[in-house]
């Protein structure tokens, strides 16, 4: 814990059985078959070859599989909760991070939620440090997509970080580390570290891309509308418990009217 508050990231080598990742791949294939069949809709980057594109919502009824919840409820709970002060935590985000075919997928730098050049910038930055985590875990080997500046998290940006955040997707950053993963790996962050995802060959991706928030936050508008879904007859019912505390807690915060976002609601 402590190089994860320090450095705003944590990599945990082989935290998963091969058993577990199989298990995960065998529901990707399961949700690929679906999909293929025409419920649920995805969108593709090469549907010919099996090969989706950037896939959210996978706790949704209509792409849950047991195996998705499982891993959650067994595997990253106990993991979430201790990053998170065993704080009650909610549900923010569950998908699967997928590129491939050899298309390029380059961002930019950025902070998801920061406020680089703001005169409040680094008290912004310390005030959310620890309420929310960010899930990186792969099922393919040589995952090395996520580019981040290590200890960027808790600090002013510098000039030459802004600089780079608004020179596109080919700048360099200083301080760079390419995170390398490998299936059973994962790597918690503060998704206000400098990061960047970059697969500029296109190789092929499938990683499991997760968020969660203390529960004492609102629902914000980058995760607003699933409330719908959730609240689908039988579905929380099916939810192994970890799980379904998660939902219900998603659910609990929801607003009414027009949801904020963190910038709004500080």
């Amino acid at each position: 814990l402590i190089n994860y508050h320090q450095q705003g990231y944590l990599i945990l080598r082989e935290a998963f059985t091969p058993e577990r990742i199989q298990t995960l791949l065998v529901a990707v294939h399961r949700l690929i078959d679906r999909a293929l069949s025409g419920n649920p809709e995805l969108r593709w980057i090469d549907r010919a070859n099996r090969l989706p594109a950037r896939t959210g919502h996978l706790l949704h009824p209509e792409k849950y599989d047991p195996a998705f919840a499982n891993w959650l409820n067994d595997d990253l709970a106990p993991q979430i909760e201790a990053l998170l002060s065993d704080y009650p935590v909610r549900h923010s985000l569950f998908g699967m991070l997928a590129s491939g075919a050899g298309q390029p997928y380059c961002q930019k730098w950025h902070r998801d939620i920061g406020k680089p050049g703001a005169p409040d910038e680094a008290g912004f930055l310390k005030r959310y440090h620890g309420k929310f985590v960010q899930v990186n875990a792969p099922l393919l080997p040589g995952d090395r997509f996520l580019h981040i500046v290590p200890a960027s998290h808790l600090r002013d940006s510098t000039p030459e970080e802004i600089q780079a955040s608004e020179d596109g997707d080919q700048a360099d950053m200083p301080g760079a580390l390419v995170v390398e993963l490998e299936p059973g790996d994962i790597v918690y962050y503060n998704a206000n570290l400098w990061h960047r995802g970059w697969n500029p060959n296109g190789i092929n991706r499938w990683t499991l891309h997760c968020a969660f928030w203390q529960a004492k936050y609102p629902v914000m508008k980058h995760e607003h509308g699933q409330r719908e879904a959730f609240l689908t007859p039988d579905y929380l019912d099916q939810l192994p418990p970890m799980s379904r505390k998660y939902i219900q807690r998603y659910l609990d915060q929801y607003p009414e009217g027009e949801p904020k976002s963190l910038l709004e609601l500080s």
